[in-house]
């Protein structure tokens, strides 16, 4: 775990407890258990307070103090070693069992060492390799070989950048892929050790810069992901760039997963952006760099439908909300859900009356599916929102909100993803209407320009 400015290894025991917090608060929130094998206090903290959780937390207990960690290590082994004493010594069998367990343990720390010698030799290999699964230009910024005077970039820092290859930037509007959620840096960047004029830039602009001896992090850092379908090394190659530069690459494995969703909003004349987390130590003779992006599940980025025409406007994204009695419109969802079993959508709010048993008239939300109505919100809920429809049908807009999708042939369930109109600030009910990002259909192959040139 990271702690500080220095780094603890994985496989210490120190930091083990304030790790294994965090991973359990996400996983209660989420129901994943990430892995979060490099954190800030800073960043844990952030991850806290975004599943609802306080970040005061992480020193309460004795948390990330080192004597009470190494005594908490040293108390689970003395228990441990006594279970396996006593099912040795209970019989010949235990004492089979007892050699497993034994076993068993070393095998899953020496994994695990392994695992950390592999992310530590991905993030700090030698030029040219392939890293990460993707392999990388043989070059290094400050001296690039069997290339002419390459051109002289000026950033707005004044820092001058002297790229080994040109890379080619789409230009279009900007398409945030976490599509307004409250993403962490989750998908590590592979590569970075190339581009390392281009991170350091980036830290100067952001007021963070890295001295010889000493590192340097900063948060927030806003990128762009570039698909490169005539890179050489790797036609699904996706380029993580910030003001044109390259930072690094998402490795062979993640391209694969990202290369359609990011496709398809470069296609639509649309600029993949995300935020990112940037740290850097440099020894002197190089700069080791570690580069995460924030990134939902590619299923999750662009919804599978397009917009309904007409005047819309997009409610930004909020908690979800279960919509109800989407068994009874089956024959509508089915359509829509993709043999993945999980899609993102584009749903419609709209503000519809029940007439109950005593003539009493109550207001609730509907929600439709390329016009078809899908299922409805609870009464509760639906006072959350209507005063947002109210104002949207005053204009003569219709609200569109994310949703999620979850099905088999069998069943579907419907999650809407909207803020409340407590939520809502004046200005974004000022600037008005907000449409919705449009994209092209769902295919199988996109033409995207080409952002990779020698």
């Amino acid at each position: 775990m990271w702690v500080g400015s220095g780094r603890i290894p994985h496989v210490s025991a120190e930091g083990q407890c304030q790790r294994n917090f965090v991973r359990a608060a996400v996983a209660r929130a989420t129901g994943k258990r990430p892995r979060l094998m490099h954190l800030t206090l800073g960043q844990a903290a952030n991850v806290l307070e975004r599943v609802g959780q306080s970040p005061a937390k992480l020193t309460g207990g004795g948390r990330g103090v080192p004597a009470l960690d190494k005594t908490g290590t040293i108390a689970q082994w003395t228990l441990f070693g006594m279970l396996v004493l006593i099912v040795t010594v209970s019989s010949p069998i235990g004492f089979v069992l007892g050699a497993g367990i034994v076993g068993l343990v070393f095998l899953l720390r020496k994994r695990r060492r392994d695992r950390q010698a592999l992310e530590d030799a991905t993030w700090s290999g030698s030029p040219g390799r392939a890293a990460g699964g993707i392999s990388v230009p043989d070059v290094q910024l400050e001296t690039p070989a069997n290339h002419a005077a390459p051109e002289r970039i000026t950033l707005d820092d004044q820092a001058e950048i002297s790229p080994g290859t040109r890379h080619i930037s789409p230009r279009g509007q900007l398409y945030r892929v976490s599509l307004g959620r409250s993403e962490w840096p989750n998908v590590e960047v592979v590569g970075e050790h190339v581009y390392s004029r281009a991170i350091k830039a980036v830290l100067r602009a952001s007021k963070a810069p890295i001295a010889v001896g000493s590192d340097s992090e900063v948060e927030g850092v806003q990128v762009e992901l570039v698909a490169e379908p005539y890179n050489p090394y790797d036609v699904n190659a996706i380029s993580v760039r910030w003001r044109d530069q390259v930072l690094g690459y998402l490795s062979r494995e993640d391209a694969i997963r990202y290369a359609q969703p990011i496709r398809r909003v470069i296609a639509s004349g649309l600029a993949a952006a995300t935020t990112s987390r940037i740290w850097a130590y440099d020894s002197g003779e190089r700069l080791e760099a570690r580069v995460n992006v924030a990134l939902p599940e590619p299923e999750l980025i662009a919804p599978l439908n397009e917009a309904p025409t007409g005047v819309n406007t997009l409610v930004p994204w909020g908690s979800a909300i279960q919509v109800l009695k989407e068994e009874d419109h089956f024959d509508i969802l089915f359509s829509h859900v993709p043999p993945e079993g999980v899609c993102l959508l584009l749903v419609s709010l709209h503000r519809a009356i029940r007439i109950l048993k005593n003539g009493v008239e109550r207001p609730y939300v509907e929600v439709r599916l390329d016009g078809e109505r899908v299922g409805e919100l609870r009464s509760v809920t639906s006072a959350h929102l209507l005063p947002l429809l109210e104002h949207t049908e005053a204009v003569g807009e219709t609200a569109l909100a994310y949703a999620k999708i979850t099905g088999s042939a069998l069943a579907a369930q419907l999650v809407l993803y909207a803020a409340k109109a407590t939520e809502i600030s004046n200005d974004w009910l000022s600037d008005g209407p907000h449409p919705a990002p449009r994209l092209l259909p769902m295919a199988t192959e996109y033409d995207v320009p080409p952002a990779y040139a020698i």
